[in-house]
């Protein structure tokens, strides 16, 4: 594991990268975007830990903090989806310059709103593999962000308060710009989707739309009980291994 750091619009996004020892040509690697609010080691360690299950089994993971969260520079206030697509843009465009990796093997694999953000990216650019852990709704979940305090907040103080994670006007106003199911039809590699029975992002009206355009291509999975993101040690294990089986195979 070693530093590795991309730069976007002035602001350094610190990340790591995880290479397979030893290394003596370029290896595969797989992008971990984590979801809203949370950092490049995951909400559980996941990402630390499905990192190193790749790099085990030779292919690299690249871990990363979005603008405004982790230790990467940023203010909240200019958190959006498409700007953290655009931060995604640079690092896919750093680590295929990186000649310990082969830049035709590189995917992707996001938790939430990083799912969102991957599946934009994977519209745009060609990604060997896409891998999504309950992708976010995006502007199907509009309402629920006009229904809250959130816009007068805004208009307060400059900025809203979810659940400890500050965020400003930029978001509000993208959500409902973004098309994730346009964007999924443009990617023609193989996907990933991952999710709990209890999370309501993984139900029909978030889901079938994926489906529709995916058919076979899609390989969906739900872990029997968990919720938005893992709460106990065998939810994980079971999220962390029917991932790690499924990029190991595709990327």
């Amino acid at each position: 594991m070693e530093p590795l750091n991309a730069e976007h619009l002035g602001r350094t996004l610190r990340g790591v990268l995880h290479l397979p020892q030893p290394h003596r040509e370029p290896a595969p690697a797989v992008v971990l975007c984590h979801g809203f609010g949370e950092n490049r080691m995951g909400s559980r360690d996941e990402f630390t830990r499905l990192a190193r299950l790749l790099s085990d089994e030779g292919v690299a993971a690249y871990r990363f903090d979005f603008a405004a969260f982790g230790e990467s520079d940023g203010d909240p206030v200019d958190f959006s989806i498409s700007d953290q697509a655009a931060q995604l843009d640079a690092v896919l465009d750093q680590l295929g310059r990186n000649r310990a990796l082969d830049p035709e093997r590189i995917g992707v694999l996001g938790f939430s709103m990083g799912a969102l953000t991957s599946v934009l990216v994977a519209g745009r650019r060609p990604l060997r593999t896409l891998g999504m852990w309950a992708p976010s709704g995006g502007p199907l979940n509009l309402p629920f962000w006009r229904r809250g305090p959130y816009e007068e907040e805004i208009r307060e103080r400059g900025y809203a308060d979810y659940q400890g994670i500050a965020f400003g006007k930029a978001f509000l106003d993208d959500l409902p710009t973004l098309d994730q199911f346009a964007a999924a039809r443009r990617h023609a590699g193989p996907v990933f989707m991952a999710g709990g029975t209890e999370d309501g992002l993984m139900g029909a009206k978030y889901i079938d739309p994926y489906r529709e355009v995916w058919g076979p291509r899609l390989e969906l999975h739900y872990v029997e009980g968990m919720g938005h993101s893992p709460r106990s040690l065998a939810e994980r294990d079971r999220l962390l291994g029917l991932t790690a089986e499924f990029l190991l195979r595709t990327v």
